[in-house]
């Protein structure tokens, strides 16, 4: 008994504390010291102290935090290499590479969260710590946060039945909203219809864009990067699709040397610090282009170029006696991703992803996959994953 009122006179201290905490600090100074909290997870406790720092935190923090929001690691598609169906996995961006367990944790957490086992087919997108589901039989949408541990359905809505693809449009840095684009290729020529659910109004909207291209002669990649407003995807034609949400417009935008470009294969787009990027294999280096004056010219800027027999050559970090010539030709590598706040490239081939930094030039091994495992289209099905600290509505 003693023991009990002890832990309450203990916890009814603590909440003492924290209402003075609330009552005595001027907000902007409470938002700068909770802003200082490095484990987001102590900060997703600390919005139980009391009503005001929920609202503070939910309101003021996760804008702030948002854009320098760490990288935690890479969702993907990976496979086995007999008779095995492709499922969704993890690659940890960790300190120290390792070769995690299938699935990995982080699989298994999200994957509590829905009401379903979600399939290979049934992961949509990932898009600044929001995850987006649809359960395949039923074409029910779901969007998961699993830093909070949130997962909320969308409601449905009748226009949804020729759907080809969706993807999530959020950015905590501006909004603590987000959409569901879902897009409708079922016509054979322009324009191309889209359905916007908005986490806002809580209701579907239709919109139909001049521009699109049909399903038969040209793919358009079913991994958007969402920048500013607007969802950038590649399609096989060589070109960037850019659908602007908030104008309802769309436009292509061809590839940077585009006559040199592999017409059987693909780069990555990703964002970096703020712009569009664009990376692919040229010959034999790795070429890195930003998107600059997007809306008006989009105009391509070369800002790296990357000899891959130039990063055979190097040793890899902690390992002085490995190159990566050990994981693969030098030829197969491609480029897998881009770091959205550093100067970090990701490549790899289906065995191995591995890290470049530009600035000191540091070569290191992320992830190495076991022997009867691969990574699929990793230049295209590789989705950087960063949590964020929003509470998702319910809308039943």
């Amino acid at each position: 008994m003693a023991a009990s009122l002890d832990g309450k006179a203990s916890k009814s201290k603590n909440c003492s504390c924290a209402s003075f905490l609330c009552s005595s600090l001027p907000d902007d100074v409470l938002v700068e010291i909770l802003c200082r909290v490095t484990d987001r997870k102590h900060l997703i406790r600390l919005k139980n102290v009391c009503k005001s720092w929920n609202n503070l935190i939910t309101d003021a923090c996760v804008r702030k935090i948002s854009a320098s929001s760490p990288l935690h690691g890479f969702i993907y598609l990976a496979k086995k290499i007999r008779f095995g169906k492709p499922y969704i996995d993890y690659i940890p961006f960790a300190i120290t590479p390792a070769v995690a367990p299938e699935p990995h944790e982080f699989v298994k957490s999200y994957s509590s969260l829905l009401p379903f086992e979600p399939a290979r087919g049934d992961f949509l997108d990932c898009c600044n710590g929001l995850l987006l589901f649809v359960e395949g039989c039923t074409l029910q949408y779901y969007v998961c946060n699993p830093a909070t541990k949130h997962c909320v359905a969308i409601p449905r809505d009748s226009m949804l039945e020729n759907i080809i693809f969706a993807a999530l449009a959020f950015d905590p840095s501006t909004s603590p909203h987000y959409r569901v684009v879902c897009f409708d290729y079922s016509e054979s020529r322009p324009p191309v219809r889209l359905q916007v659910f908005s986490s806002e109004t809580g209701n579907w909207t239709g919109h139909e864009t001049p521009f699109g291209y049909s399903k038969k002669k040209c793919k358009v990649v079913k991994h958007c990067i969402y920048l500013d407003g607007a969802l950038y995807c590649i399609s096989t034609s060589k070109h960037i699709i850019c659908f602007e949400l908030n104008r309802g417009n769309s436009r292509a935008i061809e590839l940077p040397e585009k006559e040199r470009l592999d017409p059987n294969g693909s780069g990555c787009v990703g964002q970096w610090r703020g712009h569009l990027c664009y990376s692919d294999l040229v010959g034999t280096a790795f070429y890195f282009w930003l998107l600059e004056d997007r809306c008006k010219n989009d105009r391509w800027t070369l800002v790296h170029n990357i000899n891959v027999d130039y990063l055979g050559k190097l040793w890899l970090q902690r390992d002085n006696m490995i190159t990566i010539g050990r994981f693969g030709k030098i030829s197969s590598f491609r480029p897998f991703a881009l770091h959205p706040t550093s100067d970090v490239i990701f490549f790899g081939t289906p065995g191995v992803m591995l890290s470049y930094h530009l600035e000191d030039k540091r070569l290191k091994l992320i992830y190495r996959t076991k022997k009867d495992r691969l990574i699929l289209m990793g230049q295209l099905m590789i989705f950087p994953y960063t949590p964020c600290l929003v509470n998702l509505k319910d809308f039943c």
